[in-house]
């Protein structure tokens, strides 16, 4: 079967931001007195949304509580990453031959809206995604498929025909058991730490696009 969507997540994916984020978790754990490192950090946090996280550390918290945390934590990131925002190496000549394949492409991402606006505006890609989910449009974080069954939904395309772009372990199982074709992108984690996960690994898109020519 002829892939015909494409899913990327956005952080360590759009963007290989994973030490920044990092940066502005450790910064709020300490504040906030909470045990962090980065081993817990790639196994516990990465590719889950704020609301899993935030009920995670500090159990049952109001929407109003989650948000204003949501808020300092996202702010602590941007002041932190926004010096340093690029996209990952080939991703604008990647999805321009999306574009002229005429594959539909989706957005699908545990990331809050301020922060989805945040890169995908920075880096003006809005306009190349047909289907952009964020982590509120969610009611489960991944490992759960919610995600990508949604964008495969939006996309007006059966999961099969999917293929998702992941780097977080919770992610690539999100996409697996979408029932989509998965890529695990090594940014945030070691190639041989995806292993279990998907035999199919690259480091950027420069790694990819001969596949979809």
């Amino acid at each position: 079967m002829a892939i015909k969507g494409a899913i990327f997540d956005m952080d360590g994916v759009v963007v290989d931001n994973h030490r920044y984020h990092f940066q502005a978790w450790m910064e709020f754990a300490q504040k906030h007195k909470f045990e962090l490192n980065d081993q817990i950090y790639r196994d516990k946090f990465n590719g889950k949304t704020n609301a899993d996280l935030f009920q995670m550390i500090f159990g049952k918290i109001t929407p109003e509580q989650e948000q204003k945390l949501a808020l300092e934590k996202e702010s602590l990131y941007q002041k932190l990453y926004e010096p340093h925002m690029t996209a990952l190496k080939g991703l604008y000549q990647f999805l321009d031959n999306l574009k002229r394949q005429r594959i539909k492409v989706a957005l699908g991402t545990s990331a809050p809206p301020m922060n989805v606006g945040f890169v995908i505006d920075k880096l003006k890609i809005r306009a190349n995604f047909d289907v952009i989910i964020d982590g509120s449009m969610v009611k489960k974080g991944k490992p759960d498929p919610e995600v990508y069954s949604t964008c495969c939904n939006h996309l007006g395309l059966a999961p099969y025909e999917c293929v998702v772009f992941e780097d977080s372990l919770a992610g690539l199982e999100s996409g697996k058991r979408a029932g989509c074709e998965i890529v695990g992108v090594a940014t945030s984690h070691k190639p041989w730490e995806l292993r279990s996960h998907t035999d199919d690994i690259i480091l950027d898109f420069t790694d990819k696009i001969k596949h979809f020519r």
